[in-house]
């Protein structure tokens, strides 16, 4: 055979078998080989949003290549060494002091940098669907779980797959039910007074007010917790999604004040470059001719959250968004009725 006829049919061999093999990239278990001189790592089967893999029991350096899921690894208290811009999350926590060796892979609305990512050699890598395109080459650099989140609605989803992933699924038990006794003991003290509050919530944006539906992070959390909301948030994500074309809210005009009025007033502040421009939005939503007209506003019962804890994150959050339901709807009730 001419040595040139030889070298084209080689050559066509092996793009074939690159193929095939990234094709099954997507749904083979990745084999952890142990170092000769260690003693072998045990391993499970995981299974996620896009096949199988074989990840170690109990991972001891995770990195997460989607945002939505940085809190996961932290509330269930694996070993993050890096994640899309963690000093966010951790400041948004009030975490920052409890894990300074957190490395960032790149900004959060940006594909994480995967040079970056080798070079904190993680044994375990956490993503979501999003990372689908790539999930064949983050699964070279360590084994990868995909993990399936559609919106910030979706936060409990991917909180089980995620702990199995990890090798902490007793722990995630034990959040899920402590979150769930704080709930109970929020409705058991609430009592009558549970179906007769109205809670809106409201996310301020730069030139948009946009009211938050029962599909946003914190609309399953105050759902859960047995409260009513106005009529116009009364909304799952799928009927949001087909009003606003997401599954979390929708914009209205300063003229539409009327639809964010209840017993109960959360804003929420996002997107501002500082702390004075959103006091600046602030202060010209309460402006506004409707605002002072609404019988929450005349109550005195408008209170300005965090943004990062009221819009997305897992299990520390959803605590935190409790505090706030203890904090401004149970405690000054309680004191009405001590009275």
């Amino acid at each position: 055979m001419p040595k040139f006829c030889f070298f084209v049919l080689l050559t066509l061999l092996v793009v074939c078998a690159c193929s095939s093999f990234s094709r099954q990239l997507l749904t083979r278990d990745i084999a952890i080989a142990p170092s000769s001189q260690t003693s072998p790592v045990p391993v499970q089967v995981v299974q996620h949003a896009i096949g199988q893999t074989l990840v170690p029991v109990h991972p001891q350096r995770v990195v997460v290549i989607d945002p939505w899921l940085v809190e996961i690894p932290l509330a269930l208290g694996a070993n993050l060494v890096g994640a899309p811009d963690p000093a966010k999350t951790l400041q948004g926590l009030g975490l920052q002091d409890k894990h300074p060796g957190v490395e960032n892979i790149g900004a959060v609305l940006t594909p994480p940098n995967m040079e970056k990512v080798i070079t904190l050699k993680p044994d375990l890598i956490l993503g979501t669907t999003r990372n689908r395109d790539t999930y064949s080459l983050w699964s070279h650099i360590a084994p990868t779980v995909l993990l399936k989140v559609q919106s910030n609605g979706d936060w409990k989803k991917p909180f089980m797959p995620a702990a199995k992933a990890l090798g902490k699924t007793e722990t995630a038990k034990r959040l899920i039910d402590d979150y769930n006794v704080r709930l109970a003991e929020f409705k058991q003290k609430m009592g009558s007074r549970l179906k007769k509050t109205l809670v809106s919530v409201v996310r301020l944006i730069p030139k948009t007010i946009n009211p938050l539906t029962k599909g946003a992070f914190s609309g399953v959390i105050i759902q859960d917790a047995g409260l009513i909301r106005p009529p116009s948030q009364n909304l799952d994500a799928k009927a949001t999604q087909k009003k606003a074309g997401n599954p979390v809210g929708y914009n209205i005009s300063p003229e539409s004040l009327t639809q964010i009025d209840g017993d109960i007033l959360f804003v929420v502040r996002y997107g501002f470059k500082d702390p004075a421009q959103s006091k600046i939005a602030v202060n010209q939503l309460m402006a506004e001719p409707l605002w002072s007209k609404l019988n929450v506003v005349r109550q005195g019962k408008v209170y300005v959250v965090d943004d990062y804890y009221w819009l997305t994150g897992s299990y520390i959050s959803a605590n935190r968004v409790i505090n706030d339901l203890f904090t401004y709807i149970l405690h000054p009730l309680e004191k009405t009725r001590s009275k």
